[in-house]
């Protein structure tokens, strides 16, 4: 069993725990923040194990029916993901906006916190897993979890950080505001990480469509190629790049400058330039085209 699918095994084991533990406490203790809490939880779960199926998709290989592989289904299981965030982010922006318009209310402040430790503790644990298991081998997958427990450990630690301020002013002038903290722990946390889901929403969607990455994913590949001691009879006239989830589409074109070019040669550049492409994405797959330099100055407009 490789790192990744380890990771996501007990990444979701956690996730699962963590939402019991969540769902159940945020019933108990009419906290919205911790339900919030719970439900995201609960949808990492969902995910993970979802997840543990694309990546062996991804591992099967090419198909009759899927001649390019498998590889789409992470960017679109990522860009579900980002959606189901900003769906339930949503729901809990609508409920809590209405619960404090109407006045607030009093949350039983010691559940809270005692939700908030074993919280915290295995929101870290998972990140922790998910990130190194992320540099042993890079997955879309892992970057996806490793981000949702980024937040989720933010959230689990901010609860504790503002009930105990919360319970410091308890009995001072300032105590009214206990009746609002809920509510506004869950509109600040709402509104704080609507930028993560959101762009796992479009980076998925663009990968999908089979958009060009951003040019940092690209760069590194068009340096070594700049620096590349070609033979003079070619030259890289051309360069495309895709990345459809951990796996990168390469096409590179090479000009030859006479009609008679050395085949033998051509080989050798291509396995030099296929060489390069591995070393700066790690599944990758590179294909080198030929053609000639009249071609070229034919079809420029």
């Amino acid at each position: 069993m490789n790192a990744e699918r380890k990771a996501l095994i007990l990444s979701a084991v956690i996730a699962l725990a963590l939402a019991v533990w969540g769902i159940g406490m945020g019933v108990y203790s009419g906290s919205d923040a911790i339900m919030l809490d719970g439900s995201f939880n609960l949808l990492s779960a969902a995910m993970a194990f979802i997840g543990m199926k694309v990546a062996g998709l991804t591992e099967c290989g090419y198909t009759r029916r899927y001649p390019l592989g498998f590889f789409a289904y992470e960017p679109l299981m990522v860009m579900v993901k980002g959606i189901s965030v900003l769906v339930l982010v949503a729901l809990a922006l609508s409920s809590n906006i209405q619960v404090l318009l109407a006045g607030g209310r009093d949350p039983q402040l010691g559940l809270m916190l005692v939700y908030v430790g074993p919280a915290v503790a295995g929101c870290l644990l998972a990140w922790r897993v998910c990130s190194r298991a992320n540099q042993k081998q890079s997955s879309g997958l892992l970057v996806a979890e490793k981000q949702a427990w980024l937040i989720n450990t933010v959230i689990s630690g901010s609860i504790g950080m503002a009930l105990l301020i919360v319970v410091a002013i308890q009995g001072t002038s300032l105590g009214w505001v206990a009746r609002y903290t809920d509510q506004i722990l869950v509109i600040g946390f709402c509104l704080a990480f609507l930028r993560d889901p959101w762009l796992l929403v479009r980076n998925g969607f663009r990968e999908l469509l089979l958009s060009a990455p951003d040019s940092a994913y690209i760069h590194p590949l068009r340096e070594r190629l700049a620096a590349m001691t070609l033979d003079p009879h070619f030259s890289v006239s051309d360069l495309m790049v895709l990345k459809t989830g951990r796996r990168t589409w390469v096409s590179i074109t090479v000009t030859g400058a006479c009609e008679d070019m050395p085949l033998r040669q051509f080989f050798n550049i291509r396995t030099t330039i296929q060489h390069c492409a591995e070393q700066c994405y790690s599944n990758c797959s590179c294909e080198v085209v030929l053609e000639r330099a009249e071609e070229t100055v034919a079809t420029t407009p």
